[in-house]
């Protein structure tokens, strides 16, 4: 059995993705999505979004991949479902509460409006999503993969007598991936006004299963210190990234669908999902396999800043449309009529400011409730102390 693995470079991993996120935004409010070849790559950051999803497959689902592995008993679902209600709710419900009385934009907002953005809710009404509020989709999607993880995974498992079988995780994980990929392709052709349900959780369960693919055969390679092909490819981390840099490319041209916000075709949104399912998974594969310090990428992932820039980004993501809205307003810049990266700029700088400030004087506080007493027993955790997910 070796030893367990600290994952140093995903909080790295995490804070691209918000950047990615914030990018593609700004991108789209100042008009650069759609200037030439840097425009078509632009529109495609919202890419961070798949980085995301797979990171909470693999970090929510691997402690109870390892208890399988090890027959140990897996974390309790009331602590997990606890530390994750305490992550993300305090900021959210703030963010949500300044956007809905400070930005003008929504100020007609009727109460069950109002209602659906605290509870996660709005995508399931078709009703045009808050100002400010727009990139919560994806957050509201993650919340309901939150809920449903542990009864995904007992589907992915079987039997808890036959321990952690890798073939049968893997089948049923192909299963439901094939599944989700059909739906996004349906249901990306109904126009966003009429109902979000491109933005369901069945439609990016190929992301997250992808994460929880991973973690199962990490547990099982910590385990058995089995030499899997997993690990091999991942020492070979510039081969993977030039695969996953290539379909991402891919899914920059127009057979992945228009870079507005316009109704792809069943085959555009079905292949732009499979293609950022194959550039996530490479992405991610070596920086959750093979060494985890060795070599200059992985030095530099697990350094201090990439790693504080982690930390922080669930405050960059949430508050990030927020501040973009303000910036225009303040620069009295209209929307569309581009200057990009000065709008970037300014969007970043307070965006991390607040994010930061956000961090260590409100959610790392709350955090230290995770493990109170009356929550999580004298039960042990299996998590990896470092691996955490925002």
């Amino acid at each position: 059995m070796r030893a367990d693995r600290t994952f140093p470079t995903l909080n790295a991993l995490r804070a691209i993705g918000a950047l990615m996120v914030v990018g593609t935004h700004a991108a789209f409010n100042t008009g650069q999505i759609t200037r030439g070849w840097s425009g078509a790559v632009l529109s495609r950051l919202d890419f961070g979004v798949t980085l995301f999803f797979i990171l909470s497959g693999f970090l929510l689902s691997r402690p109870i991949m390892l208890a399988r592995a090890r027959g140990t008993q897996a974390p309790a679902v009331g602590h997990y479902l606890w530390k994750r209600a305490l992550r993300i709710l305090p900021l959210y419900w703030v963010v949500v509460l300044v956007a809905m009385f400070f930005d003008p934009a929504n100020s007609k907002i009727t109460t069950a409006n109002w209602i659906r953005h605290l509870t996660f809710t709005q995508l399931y009404a078709p009703k045009v999503l808050a100002s400010s509020l727009t990139q919560m989709w994806s957050l509201a999607t993650e919340v309901a993969f939150y809920i449903l993880m542990p009864l995904i995974v007992a589907f992915l498992l079987g039997r808890k007598d036959a321990g952690l079988h890798l073939p049968t995780v893997i089948k049923r994980s192909t299963a439901l991936g094939v599944a989700g990929l059909t739906w996004q392709a349906i249901t990306a052709t109904i126009p966003g006004r009429e109902g979000h349900f491109a933005q369901w959780l069945p439609g990016f369960l190929p992301w997250f299963l992808v994460g929880i693919v991973f973690a199962a055969v990490s547990a099982h390679i910590t385990v058995t210190g089995e030499d899997h092909l997993f690990e091999r490819l991942a020492h070979d981390l510039t081969g993977c990234w030039i695969v996953a840099t290539a379909t991402f490319a891919i899914a920059c041209s127009p057979i992945a669908g228009p870079r507005l916000l316009l109704v792809p075709g069943a085959w555009e949104a079905g292949l732009k999902a499979l293609l950022y399912t194959v550039a996530g998974a490479f992405f991610v594969l070596p920086l959750v396999f093979g060494p985890e310090r060795e070599g200059r990428v992985r030095r530099s992932l697990s350094g201090t800043i990439p790693f504080w820039f982690g930390e922080i980004s669930y405050g960059i993501f949430a508050i990030h449309m927020f501040v973009l809205n303000m910036v225009f307003r303040a620069t009295k810049i209209d929307i569309f009529t581009g200057h990009y990266l000065y709008i970037l700029f300014l969007t970043l700088v307070v965006t991390t400011v607040v994010a930061a400030l956000s961090f260590h004087l409100m959610e790392k506080p709350i955090m230290r409730w995770k493990n109170a007493t009356w929550v999580v027993g004298a039960r042990e955790e299996t998590a990896p102390k470092t691996a955490k997910v925002n």
